[in-house]
């Protein structure tokens, strides 16, 4: 099975290619280049370096949210837009599922963040099983950085790209996860997937749409204009 993974959840983006749970290729998309100029060529020259043709991508998978409107909305269209023309199935993975899963070590209680603003973060908490996989204990959801630190017990785990510049407001006896695998990736938004595909997921083509799991705030501003 050939697949595409995009992730574009952050600024600093990235594409990869499958052939079944085989990584072939994988690379960073230019943060100097807006991503909707950036994206198409990246994609070509991947599927050129493995010998493919887009038109014989047969799984399309996607990181949905949390993450920037702008981003999630880019990628969540260039994976659409693809799997439309090749004709092939579109999957959307939960970004923190991703960067989960990037955790490899025997880590047992595993809560991933993200910067959601407003001293907010976007979380999740994962449980490992007996099979290495995190399996999340809740949806994702916001909450606010001070009550998110005082909740950590000791002997639990935090990985995620919400530890910039915060880390050191961890409790004592929580560890902190190497740095390197704090962010999400294409090729974790590709491994999750494919996983989910293979048991028996996957997503409508016409309804995809990102998951913000919060409004804008054009859209809160305009609420509270009206109310």
């Amino acid at each position: 099975m050939k697949t595409l993974a995009i992730d574009t959840s952050t600024r600093q983006s990235s594409l990869a290619l499958f052939q079944g749970d085989q990584l072939l290729a994988t690379d960073w998309l230019d943060t100097t280049v807006p991503t909707t100029q950036v994206i198409t060529p990246t994609l070509k020259r991947l599927v050129d370096e493995v010998g493919w043709k887009p038109a014989e991508l047969q799984l399309v998978v996607v990181a949905q949210g949390p993450g920037s409107f702008t981003g999630l909305r880019i990628g969540v269209m260039t994976a659409k837009t693809i799997a439309y023309v090749a004709g092939a199935t579109t999957l959307g993975v939960n970004t923190l599922q991703a960067i989960a899963t990037r955790c490899n070590e025997p880590v047992s209680s595993l809560h991933v963040i993200m910067d959601a603003q407003r001293n907010q973060f976007f979380h999740s908490h994962f449980e490992r099983n007996e099979y290495g996989k995190y399996i999340p204990q809740a949806e994702t959801r916001i909450v606010d950085q001070e009550a998110f630190y005082a909740s950590l017990i000791a002997g639990e785990s935090v990985t995620g790209p919400g530890l910039h510049n915060k880390h050191a407001m961890v409790p004592e006896g929580v560890r902190v996860l190497d740095e390197n695998y704090w962010a999400s990736t294409a090729e974790a938004v590709g491994r999750v997937g494919i996983a989910d595909f293979l048991a028996g997921k996957s997503d409508d083509f016409w309804s995809l749409n990102p998951k913000y799991y919060r409004k804008s705030a054009a859209e809160e501003k305009l609420e509270a204009d009206a109310s």
